[in-house]
């Protein structure tokens, strides 16, 4: 199993079209092969901290993933809604 998070910054001016475009993501992912966890959330402390936690069976699930239509749309709204470069983490765990 891969555990992805992703976390980012929001534009301050671009808080609330992230909150809309990361939360589109949410069913489509979930209905993908491989996913068994796809969720979005704000940091409790920082208004504009925000993370994706996901869980996917293996890499070809991600690799999939990623060159899905839903996720080719919302890569670059998703990098010019936030400051800098997110941080992403991938995890394997057996």
């Amino acid at each position: 199993m891969k555990i992805i998070t992703v976390f980012c910054i929001a534009k301050p001016e671009f808080r609330s079209e992230l909150i809309k475009l990361c939360k589109s993501m949410i069913v489509p992912s979930r209905s993908e092969q491989g996913c068994l966890h796809y969720s979005f959330y704000q940091d409790l402390d920082r208004e504009n901290k925000f993370f994706f936690y996901e869980e996917w069976v293996d890499q070809p699930s991600i690799d999939a993933h990623n060159i899905s239509r839903h996720f080719l749309d919302f890569q670059p709204k998703f990098k010019s809604f936030i400051e800098g470069e997110p941080e992403i983490n991938v995890h394997t765990v057996k």
